[in-house]
């Protein structure tokens, strides 16, 4: 697949996207379950040096903070940053950085890179991909661990996204707000459009679409492959139950360097 948009268009449609649906980020994301599992991925080795790729809003940042010794948090949106500093001002172990992950311009070397609710969904270009993961590799120190919270679908689910209704999920975030997702995929490419529908107390009050990519467990083999990793664990929740391609959930992959 080409670049039909190249980088910065690609970093503008992301910002777009997140500057729409900020409102009500952080109440969408609010009940996910995750925080026990980053803050146990950060909890070794003692002093764990973190590189979390999109931060959004601190949400999981705030979560790996708990045990980590330093966390660098990159994020794209400059809007998301600002909030994420306010929610961790008191953190003296967290450091915020407006960055792209494809580049991610930085001197350290880390022992545990993380993406959480998988930044890498909006990279739907081969290159971008590969850029990306291989500058996490990169910021990886030998021995050191990758967690991707992969944007995945089990094979029932992509199924019904490349039907004519798509895959249609309802979400319910606090404050009275309910989600609707709809993904229409093509099933083999895992190329998706997945729109967002947000309603308070049941009246539609905003909207906003993104195209996105979805993981499979070759092409995340494929790419560990070509930046010099390896696959240590796949789970299916963040329980970190065993991961099954037919009944998870979820995708979560341990990549480890070297």
């Amino acid at each position: 697949m080409g670049d039909p948009g190249g980088t910065e268009a690609v970093s503008s449609e992301v910002r777009d996207y997140y500057h729409q649906i900020l409102p009500f980020y952080d109440r969408e994301l609010a009940d996910r379950g995750d925080g026990e599992l980053w803050a146990w991925a950060a909890s070794a080795p003692a002093g764990c040096r973190v590189l979390e790729l999109g931060a959004g809003t601190g949400r999981g940042t705030a979560s790996l903070a708990r045990t980590a010794g330093r966390v660098v948090a990159l994020e794209l949106a400059p809007e998301m940053i600002a909030i994420a500093r306010r929610r961790l001002a008191g953190l003296s172990n967290v450091w915020f950085v407006a960055a792209d992950m494809r580049e991610a311009p930085l001197a350290s070397r880390f022992d545990l890179v993380t993406a959480i609710d998988d930044p890498f969904v909006h990279l739907t270009v081969d290159g971008d991909r590969q850029r990306a993961f291989a500058a996490a590799a990169g910021l990886l120190v030998p021995g050191g661990r990758f967690l991707l919270d992969a944007a995945w679908f089990a094979p029932d689910q992509r199924h019904a996204a490349g039907g004519p209704e798509g895959l249609v999920k309802e979400n319910a975030g606090r404050g009275g707000l309910s989600i609707r997702e709809t993904w229409r995929c093509d099933p083999v490419a895992r190329l998706c459009t997945a729109r967002y529908e947000y309603f308070v107390q049941g009246r539609r009050v905003r909207e906003a679409s993104f195209p996105a990519r979805l993981w499979s467990r070759e092409e995340l083999e494929h790419r560990a492959r070509a930046t010099g990793l390896r696959i240590t664990h796949l789970w299916g929740d963040y329980d970190r139950r065993p991961w099954d391609r037919a009944t998870s959930p979820r995708l979560i992959a341990e990549l480890r360097r070297g």
